[in-house]
């Protein structure tokens, strides 16, 4: 067995973990917003919700190998765009924590680089999700609730997006409006992850579980 399989077969052992614990880790993120949005005191909530993606595309990471021989390009780039989107969430983390010291200020407060860094990071996770989450429905490997439920975050994900560039741009939304819709939208992202978890932990032999469609190379 080559090195590079190893690796693979460990991610693909320790995905629904990763989800798990990046599930555990917006939930508290999730939480930390209500408090924001009941008490009007800043809480740190940044050191939980990137640290929750970054554990969630290493999860990704971990689905590829199943793919890789059904739908390899589609594999591919799902695989490249979580790997790109776990570097660039682990340096939101470590700016995060490193602002919660009062070194330096929030990353998007930096300047282009810190506003490059999210926006890259953001579209890579979305990339992800919907290359594996397809590549998951057209090969029939996962279950078609684990396929629609890897869809869920980069809908969430967008749904955010376009409401604050709509609040930026045009303020549509009252700024406590905003505040609870994020609690809404970030305790989705939650459950969403704790799902994609329990069913990946539920489905231990996914290729032996459902009958595969027809490969279709992508």
């Amino acid at each position: 067995m080559t090195t590079g399989t190893t690796r693979g077969k460990s991610l693909e052992q320790w995905s629904p973990t990763a989800f798990l614990v990046a599930g555990a880790s917006l939930v508290v993120f999730a939480a930390l917003l209500g408090y924001e949005a009941l008490t009007d005191i800043s809480a740190p909530e940044d050191i939980f919700g990137p640290p929750g993606f970054f554990l969630a595309m290493v999860g990704l990471l971990g689905i590829y190998p199943a793919l890789a021989d059904r739908v390899p390009r589609l594999a591919r780039v799902s695989a490249a765009g979580a790997a790109v989107a776990a570097v660039g969430w682990l340096l939101i983390t470590v700016f995060a924590l490193i602002e919660a010291a009062g070194i330096l200020p929030a990353l998007e407060e930096i300047g282009a680089f810190g506003g490059a860094i999210i926006l890259l990071s953001g579209v890579a996770m979305i990339l992800a999700y919907v290359g594996t989450g397809v590549a998951s429905l057209r090969t029939g490997i996962h279950s078609r609730y684990l396929g629609l439920l890897l869809l869920a975050p980069p809908a969430v994900f967008c749904v955010m997006l376009v409401q604050a560039a709509l609040f930026a741009q045009f303020g549509l939304f009252s700024e406590a409006r905003m505040a609870w819709s994020a609690v809404v939208l970030s305790g989705g992202q939650a459950l969403a992850h704790v799902g994609i978890g329990y069913l990946l932990r539920n489905e231990s032999d996914p290729a032996g579980r459902v009958e595969p469609l027809p490969d279709t190379p992508v």
